[in-house]
Formats: C-alpha cells, sequence, structure tokens
C-alpha cells in the first residue's frame, strides 16, 4: 500500500461521478478508505492474505482499484503507469481470474467522459452519441453498454412531482433471469443479503419475488434488472 495516493487519482476519487448506468463506476473508495477498498482484490478481507500474483489470471501487484460499478465488478489502475496518466482497466467479478479489458481511457480523460455522461442522464440519443464517438464498441465492456443503452425505453424528460402511479403497493418479481442470470444473482445477492449460490438457486424458481413495498421505492430494481435483460412483473397488493 502505497504512503501517498498519486494526486491524478486522488481527484478522480474525490468527484465521485455518477451516471444513470449500472455499468460504470457507481463507487468510490474515500481517500482515508483506499487501502480498505482494495479489500477483496489485493487482499483477502477476513484473513489479510496477500492476493497478489504475477501469474496470468491473478491480482497484479501494481493494480488498484479506484471505483466500482453497481455489480461490484471493478475498475482499476496500475500505479507503474503512472507517465501514461494511469490507463484504466475494467474486469469482470466473480468470473475465477482477473482479465484486465483496457477501456482506452487514461484516468484524466475517463473522468471527462463519465461527467459527459452523468450530464446526459438518461437521454438515450445523447448517451448513445458520447459512446460512439468517444470509444470504440468493438471493445467488449463498451459493446455492453453501448448495447445496455439501446434497451433503454424512451422517455419523457422527469417530473419533479411524484407520480400518483408510484405510489402503489405491490410485489416486483422475476419471471425470467435471461441471457445474465450471473449478473442478475450479484444484483440480487444485495437486496436478499445472501450468497451467490443461494441467489443463483433462487433464480431456478418461478416468479422469483425480489421484495415488496412500494412501487417508487422498487422503481430503481425494476430498472436496473432490466438493463440486465431480466424479464420482470409487477403485482398490486392490499396495504
Amino acid at each position: 500500500m502505497p504512503l501517498n495516493i498519486p494526486q491524478l487519482i486522488l481527484q478522480f476519487i474525490e468527484n465521485q461521478t455518477e451516471t444513470r448506468t449500472m455499468l460504470l463506476p457507481f463507487h468510490y473508495p474515500k481517500k482515508e478508505e483506499w487501502e480498505e477498498f482494495q479489500s477483496g482484490f489485493r487482499y483477502h478481507g477476513l484473513s489479510g492474505e496477500d492476493l497478489t500474483s504475477t501469474k496470468e489470471g491473478e491480482w497484479q501487484p501494481g493494480w488498484y482499484v479506484i471505483a466500482l460499478n453497481e455489480m461490484d465488478d471493478p475498475f482499476f489502475i496500475d500505479l507503474n503507469e503512472e507517465a501514461s496518466s494511469f490507463p484504466v482497466y475494467y474486469a469482470l467479478h466473480g468470473a475465477g481470474r482477473w482479465d484486465a479489458i483496457p477501456l482506452g481511457f487514461n484516468i484524466v480523460s475517463l473522468g471527462h467522459f463519465l461527467e459527459k455522461m452523468e450530464k446526459a442522464g438518461k437521454d438515450k440519443t445523447a448517451c448513445l452519441q458520447l459512446v460512439e464517438h468517444s470509444t470504440d464498441i468493438r471493445n467488449p465492456f463498451w459493446l455492453e453498454l453501448h448495447t445496455t443503452i439501446q434497451e433503454w425505453d424512451d422517455e419523457e424528460a422527469e417530473s419533479t412531482e411524484i407520480d400518483p402511479a408510484l405510489l402503489r403497493y405491490g410485489k416486483l418479481v422475476i419471471t425470467n433471469a435471461g441471457p445474465n442470470k450471473v449478473k442478475v444473482a450479484k444484483y440480487l445477492m444485495k437486496i436478499w443479503d445472501i450468497g451467490p449460490q443461494e441467489a443463483l438457486v433462487r433464480l431456478t424458481q418461478q416468479n422469483v419475488l425480489v421484495a415488496n413495498g412500494f412501487l417508487l421505492h422498487l422503481q430503481k430494481h425494476i430498472d436496473n434488472l432490466q438493463q440486465l435483460r431480466a424479464t420482470v412483473a409487477w403485482t398490486d397488493l392490499p396495504i
């Protein structure tokens, strides 16, 4: 663990830029949480065992996580690449190995891209244009993001008033986990507070209950699960 976090990294994590897509960075470490944020990547969270290795598919000694998306997939840099302004990499969490995907941005240019995506919000056309003009969509990460945005429903401008329809009480269920079952399970782990295997087992059942509650509070889960290509259904319940 370095004693001093390079200034470029500090600026990136302190900006805390959040976009409207769960695939992009969502959770950032605070300066004082930098070492703790590396838990599960650089070291084992319980035993403290060093998890870094120079072997292919292992977490490399120079890698440090700078952000996680809502699926806990890491975005990271190599501290040995400061001369290149820290190119940023992405890897899929829970794949059994770490395969670094270069994103084509350094930490500064990625920050600028995220700021533009944040301003675009859920404007489907604007987000698609940003991805198409700023990234190489042949890259598997950007291709997945582009595909996800294409599947957004076209939305009207958000109203500052609460839609009365969102005050309905009911239950949210998954009728089909879709092609990204592992990612859906990882998302549901946080809602249900269970492990990955139990989440996968639950998804083998029919009409899997996600949660009961008001649509106002569960709409985010509906949107995120649909982004993961799961099929969901809502049923009104008496209060």
